[in-house]
């Protein structure tokens, strides 16, 4: 369901709900990319040494056009919510 109560149905693109990178896929120092957003976590010895979001701003401005951008935005910042929710207790 989306935030506006209707069901995301199948005439939803493919790309639906990946507006930012799966963070449960995450390795230091490889590249980790969403639809529109790109993160990088760098690591020298045991923990992080530095990070980057980077933003596609062509394909941001693709997906705001879009006419499921709502759907899309709603679902990728659920899955993204949860999966930090998930990854603080496990």
């Amino acid at each position: 369901m989306t935030s506006e109560g209707r069901a995301i149905t199948s005439d939803a693109p493919p790309c639906c709900g990946g507006i930012f990178p799966d963070i449960e896929q995450l390795e230091y120092d490889q590249p980790l990319r969403g639809k529109a957003v790109q993160v990088l976590v760098q690591s020298k010895g045991i923990g992080p040494a530095g990070r980057s979001i980077t933003v596609d701003r062509e394909q941001w401005d693709r997906c705001v056009a879009c006419a499921r951008y709502r759907d899309c935005y709603d679902l990728s910042l659920a899955k993204l919510v949860l999966s930090i929710a998930i990854d603080g207790h496990g």
